[in-house]
């Protein structure tokens, strides 16, 4: 809580030069050194981070999503190989894979740029057997796991220094069907040739209203980054715009146009949700059937 200035002031300040670093303390620092340390903290442009959050082995993941209806106990099984320290506490017999012998399951190599757990639990509900690598593995190892797909996962920082990626990623372009997400979508703008920049004041929490051009519906999307493709970078003939933000008209999505390559800019993974755009892990399991055809 704050109190004792004027916050309409200090909004409209924000909406005026953007977002800022600042500091909030309850020591008694002077304000002096707190405007001082506030100036040290590094901005977010030229951050490259995904190196530092991302997993440092492969593992596999073989966890659905979360049945809340089932009878609850507690299980103190790892989601996976007790990598990173990510293992977690859930409910017994609560994971659902809505799998079956006899069900198509498509081999998925995940990028780990800060991945999300949830993402992982989708696209094991979608029938896919999911490795996660490092985000630095070369689009060569990826190749070796013969994956049907990869999928590009969110994190955070700076798209642009992230050139490791954005290299591995023309690698497979065009060898195997790929799924982007948030980060995976700005790296898959600039692997195609197109730019990023940073947002002003960024895209954060749920009810971002986003038209996809593809079917002119409205999703509902829950959204959590400070950069942006920007769409007039893009080859035009090679790439095309199929979601836009309708509160200030930025890039949502795209698709390359004949080879098979998708991504999104906003979460269609969102827990509790919007879950608007769930749909897309079944465009990208479709992908990978029509890939294999």
């Amino acid at each position: 809580m704050i109190w004792d200035i004027d916050t309409r002031a200090l909004v409209r300040h924000l909406r005026t030069v953007g977002a800022l670093r600042g500091i909030v303390a309850t020591d008694g620092t002077p304000a002096e050194q707190l405007v001082a340390e506030a100036c040290a903290i590094p901005t977010m442009a030229g951050q490259e981070l995904a190196s530092r959050v991302t997993s440092r082995k492969k593992y596999d993941w073989t966890r659905g999503s979360i049945d809340l209806a089932s009878p609850v106990g507690v299980s103190a099984e790892a989601s996976h190989a007790s990598d990173a320290d990510r293992s977690v506490r859930v409910p017994h017999h609560a994971h659902k894979s809505r799998r079956s012998h006899d069900e198509k399951r498509h081999r998925v190599v995940a990028y780990d740029f800060g991945i999300k757990q949830n993402i992982l639990r989708l696209l094991v509900d979608h029938h896919c057997e999911v490795t996660v690598v490092p985000a630095q593995t070369s689009a060569e190892d990826v190749l070796a796991l013969k994956p049907d797909g990869v999928f590009l996962s969110n994190g955070p920082g700076d798209p642009e220094p992230i050139d490791y990626a954005v290299a591995n990623i023309r690698n497979l372009v065009g060898k195997v069907p790929i799924f982007g997400i948030c980060l995976g979508h700005q790296l898959c703008g600039l692997a195609l040739g197109g730019r990023t920049f940073k947002l002003k004041f960024g895209h954060h929490g749920s009810n971002h209203p986003v038209k996809n051009l593809l079917t002119d519906k409205i999703e509902i999307t829950s959204q959590n980054h400070g950069f942006c493709v920007d769409p007039d970078s893009l080859p035009s003939s090679d790439v095309e715009i199929t979601h836009v933000n309708l509160n200030d008209h930025t890039n949502e999505g795209m698709r390359h146009r004949s080879l098979p390559l998708f991504s999104v800019q906003y979460h269609p993974e969102a827990s509790p949700g919007p879950h608007d755009a769930r749909y897309l892990f079944g465009q990208f399991t479709a992908m990978m059937e029509q890939a294999h055809r």
